[in-house]
């Protein structure tokens, strides 16, 4: 499956829902904390109608075979598909409370797990969220999740706190991420 990172735009709406459905029960319970069902009108302007400066969000396009090795406006330019085929979205999300800080998240399409893409877009949010300003990612991982904090930690994320059903994790965007 041939991938590009790109940020997310609000004409993502129906591509996010029909991403959002392909998506386990149990994928869906670890990226929200909770049971979720459909995304709601509110739930897709909030995940698509981003800032670009205080949340940013990139999302894992499959890139159609006829566009294999296009990279970028010029793949828009010249017929990729009108509703996107996502892989993976993460996003990073300036905490309003504690400046400087903000908390990350990620989800990956099931049938793309265990291939790397999960690092490539928390490394991506990671630099753009550097680039606004941000010192210090936070990521709430469930504390069973062990495919997410290996991933974190992975990363340079080290466990702050957890003591019970999530774990919280940081990284300091000053220092460098893990190789």
């Amino acid at each position: 499956m041939a991938l590009r990172l790109r940020p997310i735009r609000s004409t993502d709406k129906a591509a996010l829902t029909r991403f959002h459905k392909r998506l386990s029960d149990d994928t869906r319970y670890r990226r929200y904390h909770a049971a979720k069902g459909d995304l709601t009108t509110s739930d897709l302007k909030y995940l698509t109608e981003v800032d670009g400066h205080v949340h940013i969000a990139l999302v894992a396009e499959v890139t159609p075979p006829e566009l294999d090795g296009v990279a970028g406006p010029v793949a828009d330019f010249v017929g990729a598909p009108e509703v996107a085929d996502l892989a993976g979205v993460a996003r990073i999300v300036g905490d309003p409370e504690h400046p400087g800080q903000a908390e990350v998240a990620i989800v990956v399409r099931d049938d793309a797990h265990g291939h790397g893409l999960g690092a490539e877009l928390i490394e991506g949010v990671l630099e753009r969220g550097r680039q606004e300003g941000v010192k210090v990612a936070v990521a709430q991982v469930q504390a069973d999740n062990h495919r997410a904090l290996r991933l974190f930690q992975g990363l340079g994320f080290r466990q702050r706190s957890g003591h019970g059903p999530v774990v919280e994790l940081v990284h300091p965007l000053d220092e460098d991420l893990a190789a």
